[in-house]
């Protein structure tokens, strides 16, 4: 959706429940700006609903360009909690959580000694070892540790991007912003050696996969 018709849409159902009280003859008075709905007219209304709107676009964008800046200087920006770490509240970077870790560096170790997704997933629930969010695991939560960057001590930012300012809507980056990349960002979990071994692995088992004529990667 383009901004122009995020905007026009967010004025229609503003405008909507301004009617819907109108009826009921409920006045919506908008202190600052002295308008008041049943005397001063729709029009008014209208055009204030524009500016209000025009406003928080305006902020989202000095906001997303404060962001895009921190990036660049290989800041963290927003909440990056994930399995293994923890962020600290004084140096706003993330420090290694060792039980989890330890879980972390089980994974990989496992992977590279031939074991899949799955089997790793049922091995780590047996043993009574959650996941972040205390649930048990299964092979994407599994690949997902593998497949994150973190582990080894870098940090891609930039994954995923407001489209709304509004509904804070979020979606994956596929390239329509830019993404930056920063090594050695914090501590990491395993050695480059190991995560990219695991990398390796990973992509020969999806040319595997391809070669044997699926229609779809997946990775057991």
């Amino acid at each position: 959706m383009e901004d122009d018709e995020i905007l026009k849409y967010s004025m229609q159902i503003a405008m909507k429940y301004v009617r819907m009280l109108k009826e009921m003859n409920v006045v919506v008075y908008f202190e600052v700006e002295k308008i008041n709905t049943l005397k001063d007219g729709e029009f008014l209304t209208t055009i204030l609903s524009s500016v209000a709107q025009q406003e928080v676009e305006n902020t989202s964008a000095y906001v997303k360009k404060g962001l895009k800046m921190k990036m660049k200087r290989g800041e963290m920006v927003g909440s990056h909690r994930c399995f293994g770490y923890e962020v600290d509240k004084e140096t706003r970077q993330l420090k290694i959580v060792e039980e989890e870790a330890t879980a972390v560096r089980y994974i990989f170790n496992r992977y590279l000694e031939g074991a899949g997704g799955r089997v790793i997933a049922n091995e780590l629930n047996k043993k009574g070892i959650f996941t972040i969010n205390n649930v048990e695991w299964s092979v994407p939560t599994v690949l997902g540790i593998i497949k994150n960057e973190k582990y080894k001590g870098d940090m891609l930012q930039g994954k995923t991007f407001t489209i709304d300012p509004i509904s804070k809507r979020r979606i994956h980056n596929n390239g329509e912003e830019d993404k930056y990349y920063v090594i050695d960002q914090h501590e990491p979990i395993v050695s480059k050696e190991i995560f990219d071994k695991a990398q390796k692995l990973r992509k020969a088992k999806s040319t595997k996969k391809l070669a044997n004529g699926t229609d779809q990667v997946v990775i057991k």
